[in-house]
């Protein structure tokens, strides 16, 4: 295997680029510092200006930020441009709107990764996943804007139950009012594949990560949450992945977390979970020696079977199922890939640059 150069773009433009992204293989969705979000069409050489950023409307927090870490999503046509630890957000539709904008709370934002995720349903509609505060997300049909969870409430499935047995052998002078909101930081988001759960890479108070997954009929259908735990570890925004619509992978450092025998030299691992029964189950772990994988952004590629992990220590590395290195680069350090395309972006001020694995 090897990664082969399939497009390097020079930009001749007074913006530099801010953030970008491969909605297809001949189109690049591009932020620039101009507050310009544009669609540049790569054989044909040319771009078309999409929205702005910029507002008139003005912001306690300033708003929109062109310099802080941004992610531009897109499912076909529509795009999606969020600022990853800050507060706003927009929606553009072709032929449906323009802008159409986004705003969740600010309780810890800054270190809680803006939700964000896009799917069809089985009508071919598009949907949007997005967060509206910490602990409370909404899904819209993109279609027509309705908020199919306006009226969801934040409570759990049987959290009066649960807590009747937590308390029923605390003093009265320790109970609380009951019950008591979901009480979970929501993440990044990732769609499984089949578009009917979502993974989100949250965490929780003490602090830890705390992934867990949501089947989105019942989160469109049910006035509870019901969520379904994968696993909770240290907090370190560890890297994790679809592997199947039932299959998730999680990267796990097992000095970080206290195993027995665990040293510096004890290789990372993915812990690989079958997560559509009520609580996570592994399904087995497997040793990755000598890279970073907990640090990493991964993907799993079905037609390669393999996991794609890349970050700045990393290069880019390519990993078996059974944590064999199939290839290892360190020269090119991306900044995403698009699996369905099997595609990586590297983009700079002036410049993008696409690569392939093959």
């Amino acid at each position: 295997m090897k990664i082969t150069t399939v497009h390097n773009i020079a930009f001749d433009e007074e913006e530099d680029i801010k953030a970008a992204t491969l909605s297809s293989a001949n189109e690049l969705v591009v932020l620039t510092s101009a507050g310009t979000v544009g669609r540049y069409y790569i054989k044909e050489q040319k771009k078309e200006a999409l929205f702005s950023v910029k507002s008139s409307i003005g912001y306690k927090d300033g708003g929109f930020d062109i310099d802080a870490l941004t992610t531009i999503y897109t499912l076909g046509s529509i795009v999606v441009v969020v600022n990853d630890f800050k507060r706003h957000g927009f929606v553009h539709y072709p032929g449906k709107y323009n802008v159409l904008r986004l705003w969740r709370g600010e309780y810890h934002a800054e270190i809680s990764c803006f939700p964000i995720a896009l799917f069809k349903n089985e009508d071919g509609i598009p949907h949007l996943v997005y967060g509206e505060d910490w602990n409370h997300l909404q899904i819209m049909n993109l279609d027509t804007r309705q908020v199919l969870t306006a009226a969801k409430s934040l409570i759990e499935v049987n959290a009066e139950e649960r807590h009747i047995e937590f308390y029923k052998n605390h003093e009265e002078s320790n109970k609380l009012a009951w019950p008591r909101s979901y009480d979970y930081f929501f993440g990044e988001l990732q769609m499984s594949p089949d578009n009917k759960h979502f993974l989100s890479a949250g965490w929780a108070w003490g602090s830890c990560d705390a992934y867990n997954v949501y089947e989105v009929d019942h989160f469109i259908n049910n006035n509870r949450i019901q969520d379904k735990t994968i696993n909770g570890w240290e907090h370190d925004n560890r890297a994790t992945c679809w592997i199947d619509s039932e299959t998730v992978a999680v990267a796990y450092n097992p000095l970080a977390e206290g195993d027995d025998d665990a040293t510096k030299e004890t290789p990372q691992e993915f812990h690989f979970y079958k997560v559509l029964e009520k609580e996570g189950k592994m399904e087995k772990k497997v040793a990755v020696v000598g890279l970073d994988v907990i640090n990493a952004t991964i993907h799993f590629n079905k037609t390669l079977n393999a996991i794609i992990l890349f970050s700045d220590s990393i290069g880019v590395a390519l990993v078996s199922l059974e944590g064999e290195i199939l290839l290892h680069d360190e020269t090119i350090i991306p900044d995403s890939y698009n699996s369905d395309l099997n595609l990586l972006l590297k983009t700079d001020a002036k410049s993008a640059v696409i690569y392939k694995i093959e």
